[in-house]
C-alpha cells in the first residue's frame, strides 16, 4: 500500500483565552491520487469539527458564567 506523507500544523484561536488545535495533514503528491485528496478531505473535516465543537464549549462556558453573576 502506498505510504501518504504527512505533516503537523497547529492552529491557534485567540480569543480570551488560546485553543489550540493540533491536527495531521494529509501531504498532496505530485501527481493526483485519490486516496490522499480522500485523507485530505478526512483531515479538513477533523479540524473543522475541533474547531466547532471548541467554539460550542467557549461559547456554552461564557453563558454558565454569565447566569452565574446575574442569579
Amino acid at each position: 500500500m502506498h505510504q501518504v506523507e504527512q505533516h503537523q500544523i497547529k492552529m491557534q484561536v485567540e480569543q480570551d483565552s488560546m485553543a489550540k488545535i493540533v491536527q495531521v495533514i494529509t501531504r498532496p503528491e505530485q501527481e493526483y491520487n485519490l486516496q490522499v485528496a480522500e485523507a485530505q478531505v478526512r483531515d479538513l473535516d477533523a479540524i473543522v469539527e475541533k474547531l466547532n465543537s471548541t467554539f460550542q464549549e467557549d461559547l456554552k462556558d461564557e453563558v454558565e458564567a454569565f447566569n452565574f453573576f446575574i442569579n
